[in-house]
């Protein structure tokens, strides 16, 4: 299983890498492409120690036009991020599988089956957990660069290689995700990646609002009820209606209006 996730890895990132290129020679004509991987060639040989592919390497990237010094360092910076994608997925996939193995690690109700073989009373777990306090904080710093419609985009194309992993018999709903896929590499390439101005307030909250809305608006029900049910299962009760195991606070706008002393709300 293990080899099979790294062959996985491998094609995502030429799936990826490829689709970028395509865009990329759309955009900039093929010639620009082909320096790209002259680049990419050359830096391949410094790095495992040819001293002639190092100079060679420093000579071409003189010779390039300063018109092109910008696409050049775009292009690899999207490559490493979609390269970041791919091996984000496979660490994803890869945790997924780990987790299915026997006694690779405890789960939740196997914690609180540990912790009633240990003595402790049904009524001690309901209390624990319903005073139990996790708070996440959501904070935006002035420095975040990442602008929030290519964070939304890099999700997409996460989902799209989910989805052509898992259409080995669905060959229509494989082509759909490689659509889309093309797609969504063509935005992230044409759009500015870097964020120019500071970010106010009202963009920190937007971000905010996006992270509940995108994750944590189902993922905190889905572990509440979770829990829940296991408490029910194991100590025989469940959480207090009034429990608030995750409870959240905020540092956004506080830090956008330099207000060091805001204590998260």
């Amino acid at each position: 299983m293990s080899h099979d996730l790294h062959e996985s890895l491998r094609d995502n990132v030429r799936i990826l890498g490829d689709s970028l290129g395509r865009t990329i020679a759309d955009d900039l004509g093929q010639g620009f492409v082909d320096r790209i991987e002259t680049i990419r060639g050359l830096a391949k040989r410094g790095r495992q120690g040819e001293a002639d592919g190092r100079r060679e390497l420093i000579e071409y990237l003189r010779q390039l036009p300063d018109s092109e010094l910008l696409p050049v360092t775009r292009a690899f910076n999207q490559f490493l991020n979609l390269a970041n994608i791919a091996e984000q997925h496979y660490r994803a996939r890869f945790r997924r599988v780990e987790d299915y193995k026997p006694g690779s690690q405890p789960a939740l109700g196997e914690l609180l089956e540990r912790a009633r073989g240990e003595g402790h009373s049904p009524r001690k777990l309901v209390e624990s957990l319903a005073n139990m306090r996790v708070e996440l904080v959501l904070t935006a710093h002035p420095t975040e660069v990442i602008r929030r419609t290519l964070i939304q985009k890099y999700d997409a194309i996460d989902d799209c290689l989910t989805a052509i992993e898992s259409s080995s018999d669905y060959p229509e709903r494989g082509a759909r995700a490689k659509g889309r896929l093309e797609e969504l590499i063509g935005q992230a390439w044409h759009t500015d990646e870097i964020r120019h101005e500071r970010p106010t307030p009202v963009d920190e909250a937007k971000w905010g609002f996006a992270v509940i809305e995108n994750s944590l608006w189902q993922a905190v029900p889905d572990f509440h009820r979770d829990l829940d049910n296991l408490l029910l299962d194991t100590a025989g009760e469940r959480l207090p209606l009034d429990a608030a195991p995750i409870r959240f606070a905020s540092w956004m706008g506080a830090i956008a209006t330099a207000i060091p002393t805001s204590p998260p709300r």
